[in-house]
C-alpha cells in the first residue's frame, strides 16, 4: 500500500510527507528548521514550485527516500514510525529491482561476448584470441587493469555491453577476417563509450564503486 506517493521510482515532496506526518508547524517554518538545515541541496533534496494554494505556487521540495526516512524519524509525531518502516520497505524493494536490473544486464553481456567468441572462431581464431581481444577492450574501457564484469555497476556493465555490440556488428558488416583488426576494433569501441561515459557522468569507469558479485547460479534473495 503506497502511504505517500512516490514519484519516477524513488523521490516524494516535502509536502506529501508534511502531512501524513501531521505536522503542526508551518511547512516552511519547518523546511527551514529540519531539511534546509541537516540536509544537502542537489544531493538529498531537489526544490520545484508545487501546487497552487490561493493562486500561488507553493515552493516545495523533493526528497530522496533515504532523506523522507530521516525526516520521518525526526519529527516525532504518531506517524514518524509507521513512516520510517514504509521507507525502509521502499529502500528494500527498490535495492531489489536494481540488482535484478544488474542480473539482468550481466547476461545479456555474457550473450554479447559469447557471439563476439563465435565471430572470433569464424574468422580463425581460437578461445585464447577471443581472450585477448576482450581484454584488450576491457583494458581500454578501464584505462589499465580491468575490473571484473560481475562486480561492476548497472552503468558498466551496459558500457561494456554496447562496446563489445558495436565490435560484433562491425565484424559482421564489415566482413573482418583479420585477428589484429579485431582487436583494434574492439578497442576504439571500449574506448569511444568510455569517453562516452565520461562525458555523460563526469566519471571515469575505473572510478565507479564495484558492487556485490553476480552469480547467475544463486537465486535472488
Amino acid at each position: 500500500m503506497e502511504l505517500i506517493k512516490i514519484y519516477q521510482g524513488n523521490v516524494i515532496t516535502a509536502y506529501d510527507l508534511y502531512e501524513f506526518l501531521e505536522i503542526k508547524t508551518k511547512f516552511s517554518m519547518w523546511i527551514s528548521r529540519n531539511l534546509l538545515t541537516d540536509f544537502e541541496e542537489d544531493k538529498d533534496f531537489f526544490p520545484f514550485l508545487g501546487q497552487s494554494t490561493g493562486g500561488r505556487q507553493r515552493k516545495d521540495y523533493y526528497l530522496t527516500i533515504n532523506t523522507g526516512k530521516k525526516l520521518a524519524m525526526m519529527a516525532k509525531t504518531p506517524k514518524g514510525d509507521q513512516a520510517r518502516a514504509y521507507f525502509i520497505k521502499c529502500e528494500e524493494t527498490l535495492l531489489a529491482i536494481r540488482d535484478n536490473k544488474r542480473l539482468e544486464g550481466f547476461m545479456k553481456l555474457e550473450t554479447t561476448k559469447s557471439r563476439l567468441k563465435d565471430h572470433v572462431l569464424e574468422i580463425g581464431g581460437k578461445e585464447n584470441d577471443y581472450i585477448e581481444i576482450d581484454y584488450a577492450g576491457r583494458k581500454i574501457f578501464f584505462n589499465g587493469e580491468p575490473m571484473p564484469d560481475n562486480e561492476l555497476p548497472l552503468v558498466l556493465i551496459k558500457g561494456r555491453d554496447f562496446a563489445t555490440e558495436m565490435t560484433n556488428e562491425g565484424l559482421k558488416s564489415a566482413g573482418i577476417a583479420d585477428l589484429e583488426t579485431a582487436k583494434e576494433l574492439n578497442k576504439i569501441n571500449h574506448r569511444d563509450v568510455r569517453e562516452i561515459l565520461k562525458a555523460n557522468t563526469g566519471q571515469l569507469p575505473e572510478k565507479l564503486k564495484l558492487e556485490k558479485p553476480i552469480d547467475p547460479k544463486q537465486p535472488e534473495e
